[in-house]
C-alpha cells in the first residue's frame, strides 16, 4: 500500500471519527496512531500536509473547546438522596461512592474498576487503602494519572459531619458493615447480592446516577462520574479553601485543575458581594 492510500485512510479515519468525537479526543487518538507507527519503524503518518489540511477541516467543523460536564453539587445530591431506597445494598453502595467521589476528587479509574476480574488493588482503591479515624476516613493512594511508578502516595482525609446525610464517613462505615470481608484488598464499593457480594463497577454507577437524575427531569448527559470531581475544586474555592490545597487533594500535577472551578457570574457576584462586605467591615 503506498503512502498516498494510507494518507487517505488516515484521512477517512479523521472523518470518521469527527462524527462522534470532539477535536481534543481525535488528537489523542492520532497520538495512538502516530506511536503504533513509530513503534515498528514506520514514519509518522500524521507529520503530513494532506491531514494536517483534514485535522483543520476537523478543527474547524467541531471547534476546539472540551465539552465540560455539569457538576453534581451538594444541591442535585440532596435531590438524588430521596430517589435511593435506603434498604437496596446497591443504592446504599452507591450513595457511598457519590460521597467519596463529592469529598476525593478522585478520578474514575481510582474509584471504580472495570470489572471484577480487571481489579488491581495496587491501582483501584480498596478495603486495605481506608482507614477510619475520630475525625474521618482516611484514603490512601499509591497510584494515579500522576502516579504511574509508585514514586510517591497520596493521603485523602475525607470528613466525620455527624448527623448529615452528606457524611462519606457514616456513608462508608455503614457500607462495610452491609458487606464485611475479613478479605482487605478488594473493591471498596461492593455490595451484597443472593449470589454473593458485587462490585459496583462504574457502568452500574453512571447507569443509576443517569436513573435519579432522570426522575429529577434533570439531562444526564450533561453529567457523568467527573462531576464529582469538577464540583469538588469549585466547592471547595467557595469555602475559601487555598488554591494549592485544592491541587493537592485532587491531585493536579499542573493547573490544569483551575478550569474544574467554577467562573460563571453567579460565582463572580458571590466574591464581588464579599469583597464589599469585607470593605465594609474594615474601612
Amino acid at each position: 500500500m503506498d503512502m498516498s492510500t494510507n494518507c487517505i485512510n488516515l484521512g477517512r479515519y479523521i472523518a470518521f471519527l469527527s462524527m462522534r468525537l470532539q477535536f481534543s479526543s481525535i488528537r489523542n487518538y492520532l497520538s495512538v496512531v502516530r506511536l503504533l507507527h513509530l513503534e515498528v519503524g514506520l514514519t509518522n503518518p500524521v507529520d503530513n500536509f494532506h491531514i494536517s489540511r483534514v485535522l483543520k477541516g476537523a478543527r474547524r467543523l467541531l471547534g476546539d473547546s472540551s465539552c465540560q460536564k455539569l457538576p453534581i453539587t451538594p444541591i442535585i445530591l440532596m435531590q438524588i438522596l430521596p430517589q435511593l431506597d435506603i434498604k437496596s445494598p446497591r443504592d446504599i453502595c452507591f450513595w457511598a461512592a457519590c460521597l467519596v467521589a463529592f469529598f476525593s476528587f478522585f478520578r474514575k479509574s481510582n474509584l471504580f474498576p472495570p470489572s471484577l476480574k480487571d481489579f488491581n488493588p495496587n491501582i483501584h482503591l480498596s478495603r486495605h487503602n481506608v482507614s477510619f479515624s475520630p475525625n474521618g476516613v482516611i484514603l490512601h493512594v499509591h497510584w494515579s494519572k500522576t502516579i504511574q511508578f509508585r514514586e510517591r502516595s497520596l493521603s485523602v482525609p475525607l470528613p466525620l459531619i455527624l448527623s448529615s446525610p452528606l457524611c462519606p464517613t457514616q456513608a462508608l462505615l455503614l457500607l462495610f458493615r452491609l458487606c464485611p470481608s475479613k478479605n482487605l484488598k478488594i473493591p471498596v464499593f461492593m455490595f451484597p447480592t443472593p449470589g454473593g457480594c458485587r462490585l459496583l463497577s462504574y457502568d452500574i454507577f453512571l447507569s443509576r446516577l443517569r436513573e435519579c437524575l432522570g426522575h429529577l427531569r434533570i439531562d444526564h448527559s450533561k453529567y457523568s462520574g467527573h462531576s464529582f470531581r469538577l464540583v469538588g475544586a469549585s466547592f471547595a474555592l467557595e469555602c475559601g479553601l487555598p488554591h494549592e490545597i485544592i491541587q493537592a487533594q485532587g491531585d493536579w500535577r499542573s493547573d490544569a485543575y483551575k478550569k474544574y472551578i467554577d467562573t460563571s457570574l453567579a460565582y463572580r457576584q458571590h466574591l464581588s458581594t464579599s469583597l464589599g462586605e469585607a470593605i465594609k467591615k474594615k474601612f
